[in-house]
């Protein structure tokens, strides 16, 4: 990203944060220039490659309801032809080795690098250069431009603009409330209109070639951040990109780096805006940075020696004070933000929330943000005297000590350690785990969605173990009681009276095969001491899915798993794998 040289208006910089008189911890974000609003190109970009062949959902879940409708919707209308040219390109351009879901993104922030549709253009410049992870996605804007004239999604956006501006209401509030949190920390609002050097212009005397008056013209560059509902995308997902020009606005009025997108997926139980508070900070600290970056200078010797120190430190932050200095300064506040919410602790007591924090202070500074330690302690003191960030940046770097924190490696390492187990054993937690207050709290909405399941109340228990997988994607628990729920809910497609009986069959085998894949999932990531008995019935009830779809050997053979864990295990389900190797489940005994 570009740093922005121009120091905004006094007045811009010293405004305190707007709130909402109905509620006063509440900001409007278009007071403060964020837009939450919905983006035709970003459509149809995820439209196409869904059909491609983009079907990826966290923790197993079904495709949401808007790519489930795409499907539908286009199923007739697009050229199989069309469909296989888009097919390969996606599976050409698949990295190996990175998640389904992080690859897809890139053709998302590919759109915003585009002009509006038809013509899908991407401008290059010396002031906006194409990001490298994007550039061999380039030679995609042909076939885009053949999938927006030919498959008829032109005439589908207003359905799924729809999709789209729901999530966008739904999102309001509690991106409104994050911002209030944001500027109430740092006493400081987001400087949302940069002034620029102005421009100045001379008028001649064409005869004589004597100047004949100059003329002064103010400008200004706006900054601001676009949330961008993306219905076609995994749900709970989000990414964050500031990297480039955003081509839906005047270019020649703003840089690279004014311009935040997130993009989000449908939502979740629980909305994931955690890239939504990533960016919110940035938005507000990278003038700060800017404006303080001549006093910065003054240490660059000593920062870069320390980064240098770190033989893990990314090339970006070996090169770059302003770069150490920002990411450093950003995480710290994520974190320190995020450990506001946490339960308050007694003095000098350490906490799991202090540990987690530290464990993820310590990616940071092995990437090279090395400062991330020293700026999160010292916000804290910020936190005590309640004076704004502005008046509190000098102090912070002036107390550093580069010694230190060349050796914070040595301090967090058994931390990290510490929480790197307890993270690989978090799918083990039991009903008896309940002594870390976070732990008991995941575990007691497995409990009660347990209930949910045995009450017939799959939606509800849906919900509540989309918020634990949320959090922990390989509690074996909640992905047992996920599977239980999948297998159990007929989808909108077998529900329809007036549906085909092919698409009826087709729907519920795809059903069924998200539950296996679930209940396999849920086998893995179980512990082979204290939930043997959910192995043994993940195995009974793909048997009994099996049994169903009459692959009866296939049945068989998992029922012999379930009788290999033995008999005797405790709420186990060995009499029932018994049953199901001598009969079919569901078949009547003679």
């Amino acid at each position: 990203m570009e740093p922005t040289a121009t120091k905004p208006a006094e007045s811009q910089s010293q405004a305190q944060p707007l709130t909402s008189q109905a509620n006063p911890r509440f900001i409007i974000p278009g007071d403060v220039n964020v837009r939450i609003e919905s983006d035709v190109r970003l459509f149809v970009v995820m439209a196409a490659i869904n059909i491609a062949g983009f079907d990826y959902e966290a923790n197993g879940q079904p495709l949401s309801a808007p790519r489930t409708a795409l499907r539908k919707d286009l199923a007739k209308k697009i050229e199989a032809s069309l469909k296989a040219k888009l097919a390969a390109y996606y599976q050409a351009h698949r990295r190996p080795g990175i998640d389904e879901a992080v690859d897809a993104s890139r053709y998302a922030a590919l759109s915003f690098l585009m002009t509006q549709p038809p013509s899908f253009s991407v401008y290059e410049s010396e002031r906006n250069r194409v990001p490298e992870d994007l550039r061999p996605l380039l030679t995609f804007i042909p076939l885009l431009q053949e999938f927006y004239i030919k498959s008829g999604i032109k005439d589908l956006l207003p359905t799924y603009t729809a999709f789209s501006d729901s999530y966008a209401a739904l999102y309001r509030r509690p991106i409104g409330e994050m911002i209030y949190a944001v500027l109430e920390y740092f006493h400081l609002r987001p400087e949302t209109i940069i002034n620029m050097k102005p421009l100045v212009i001379s008028s001649t005397d064409v005869g004589g070639g004597k100047v004949k008056k100059e003329t002064t013209v103010a400008r200004t560059r706006s900054r601001q951040v676009y949330v961008i509902p993306d219905p076609f995308s995994v749900m709970g997902s989000a990414f964050a990109r500031d990297d480039f020009l955003n081509q839906k606005d005047d270019l020649l009025s703003r840089r690279v780096g004014d311009d935040y997108i997130v993009s989000i997926g449908p939502p979740a139980k629980t909305t994931n805006l955690e890239a939504v508070l990533n960016t919110l900070v940035r938005f507000v600290l990278d003038p700060l940075i800017e404006r303080k970056l001549k006093s910065t200078i003054e240490y660059k010797d000593q920062i870069l020696k320390t980064v240098r120190s770190v033989p893990t430190a990314n090339k970006e932050f070996q090169i770059s004070v302003y770069q150490v200095v920002r990411e450093s300064l950003a995480r710290a506040a994520e974190a320190r933000l995020k450990r506001l919410q946490a339960p308050p602790s007694p003095p000098h007591t350490r906490t799991a929330a202090d540990d987690e924090a530290t464990y993820e202070l310590a990616q940071d500074y092995l990437r090279g943000a090395v400062l991330a330690f020293h700026f999160y302690e010292q916000l804290e003191g910020l936190e005590k005297v309640g004076i704004g960030i502005e008046d509190f940046y000098d102090q912070m770097l002036a107390t550093l000590k580069f010694d230190r924190e060349e050796k914070r490696a040595s301090e967090f390492e058994p931390i990290v350690a510490k929480v790197s187990l307890a993270r690989k054993k978090s799918g083990e937690a039991n009903a008896n785990s309940s002594a870390d207050p976070f732990v008991g709290t995941l575990t007691k909405k497995i409990l009660d969605a347990d209930d949910l399941i045995r009450q017939k109340l799959l939606v509800e228990a849906r919900a509540m173990l989309e918020e634990v997988l949320a959090v922990e994607p390989n509690n074996a628990r909640a992905l047992y009681g996920m599977a239980r729920v999948v297998s159990q809910s007929p989808s909108a497609a077998e529900a329809d009276p007036k549906a085909e009986e092919n698409d009826k069959i087709q729907a519920q085998h795809d059903r069924f095969q998200t539950a296996i894949k679930l209940y396999r999932k849920a086998i893995e990531n179980a512990s082979p001491d204290s939930e043997k008995w959910l192995m043994q019935w993940s195995y009974v009830y793909i048997g009994r899915i099996l049994d169903f779809q009459e692959f009866r050997q296939d049945a068989v053979n998992e029922y012999e798993k379930a009788i290999a864990l033995g008999e005797g295990i405790p709420n186990g389900a060995y009499k029932e794998a018994v049953d199901g190797k001598q009969k079919p489940y569901g078949q009547k005994a003679p």
